[in-house]
């Protein structure tokens, strides 16, 4: 028997017709450059970077490899497979120019590994590349700075976005694991635990709680890790230890268990309460992602009573959600396209409530969609901006990624979710 749609039929072709009219748009690198261009005199940030997965051709190869691997017809899969691959061949040229210093998994070499592993799988004829990319990926990571001492520990040393955590959910996946390829996992692994142990991820007296800079990024990662055989000692102590400051940094129980986006330390601070009120609904950081990281948890340890607690505290939130406090950007970051994302992954796991929460969360951004817009969607970045984001973090490509994963059908969960939620 087959799993009762997620989305209605209805609801689900115009989540498809809004995605392929982004894709439409960013049909080739030339495009994306020219978007990209615009977008960078409408914000204070600059953020392309032609190799990255978060905001550059790489992550929007991965939104034509999926319209190729979700086609309705075997010239849309043709035609969505030589965009894809166009993109690929222009992420790589980026490099040429500005090369790849860093392994981070969303702005580095491991997001366009993980762009060419996936593309690998359509086109053999990458696979070489592919296997000098993790090369020099790893060598990366075996040379990069990861303080393991009394050193200030920054929040791009361990995280999901650029540091260990990313990099280890990454390393995770990599297939033939070489010796350079265990050795940099091990390293990640290693100061992973390092900076689980003792709240050492504290970043300018602040512990954040959330998916992309903190705790419920490291717990997840951890997991992953776990669930992938890659153990070391105390690996599972820490992982506990990590859920119950997460549990005990939460307000409430039950679906009014939430999180603020950090825990303030200090001499009249108390470390295990919260510092600050419930951040708003998203994915990167507060109770969407502390959610998320628990469900990782629960998942690679069997703990059917922190994923209970998980999917009730998510259910709160889309609850909460449905009763107004919605966040002003469509993105999937910090935005509505991050809050289907989520409902989607818990939804796919059991949970009635996401499952529940869909059509009204994909819906309003459906409703959200202009196409007199040049992306459709434009980023409200936390700054007031409005910005004609191409990305696929903060852009278009992701909002478009998102349909068409969420419309494609119950039980659907694309490769490339594994960026945002490790298991």
């Amino acid at each position: 028997m087959h799993p009762k749609p997620l989305l209605p039929y209805r609801l689900a072709a115009r989540a498809h017709t809004v995605a392929d009219l982004i894709r439409e748009r960013l049909d080739s690198p030339a495009s994306a450059d020219a978007y990209a261009a615009r977008a960078a005199g409408q914000s204070d940030v600059s953020f392309w970077h032609g190799a990255s997965l978060s905001e550059g051709h790489a992550g929007l190869a991965l939104l034509h490899l999926h319209a190729a691997r979700t086609a309705r017809s075997d010239e849309e899969c043709e035609q969505s497979l030589d965009r894809a691959f166009s993109f690929v061949r222009a992420a790589f040229a980026a490099t040429r120019k500005r090369a790849l210093t860093h392994p981070g998994l969303f702005d580095g070499t491991a997001g366009l590994a993980f762009v060419l592993r996936e593309a690998s799988a359509d086109e053999p004829r990458f696979l070489p590349s592919l296997a000098a990319l993790d090369e020099q990926l790893c060598q990366q990571v075996l040379a990069m700075d990861l303080p393991h001492g009394p050193e200030a520990v920054a929040d791009h040393h361990y995280d999901l976005i650029y540091g260990s955590a990313g990099l280890l959910t990454h390393l995770c996946a990599v297939r033939p694991l070489t010796p350079s390829a265990e050795q940099a996992l091990l390293r990640c692994l290693r100061h992973l635990l390092w900076v689980g142990a003792d709240r050492r991820w504290a970043v300018q007296g602040r512990l954040d709680t959330g998916s992309s800079h903190g705790a419920a990024g490291i717990a997840a990662a951890l997991a992953k890790a776990w669930r992938y055989g890659h153990r070391l000692p105390r690996q599972r102590q820490v992982t506990d230890q990590l859920v119950r400051w997460l549990l005990a940094a939460g307000t409430g129980d039950g679906r009014q268990l939430q999180w603020p986006r950090y825990v303030a330390l200090g001499p009249d601070a108390d470390p295990d309460r919260a510092g600050a009120a419930e951040t708003a609904p998203a994915w990167c950081h507060g109770t969407g992602g502390v959610a998320a990281g628990l469900l990782a948890v629960a998942g690679a340890t069997g703990d059917q009573a922190l994923e209970t607690r998980a999917c009730a505290a998510l259910d709160g939130l889309l609850g909460r959600v449905a009763a107004g406090d919605v966040p002003r950007s469509p993105t999937v970051c910090h935005g509505r396209a991050g809050l289907v994302a989520l409902a989607h992954e818990f939804a796919t796991h059991g949970s009635a409530g996401a499952a529940r929460a869909m059509p009204r969360l994909v819906t309003d951004l459906v409703a959200a969609a202009d196409p007199g817009q040049p992306l459709v969607y434009r980023d409200h970045e936390t700054t007031g901006h409005l910005v004609d984001n191409p990305g696929l973090l903060t852009g278009a490509a992701g909002i478009a990624l998102t349909l068409r994963a969420t419309a494609t059908g119950a039980g659907h969960r694309p490769a490339w979710w594994r960026v945002l939620f490790p298991r």
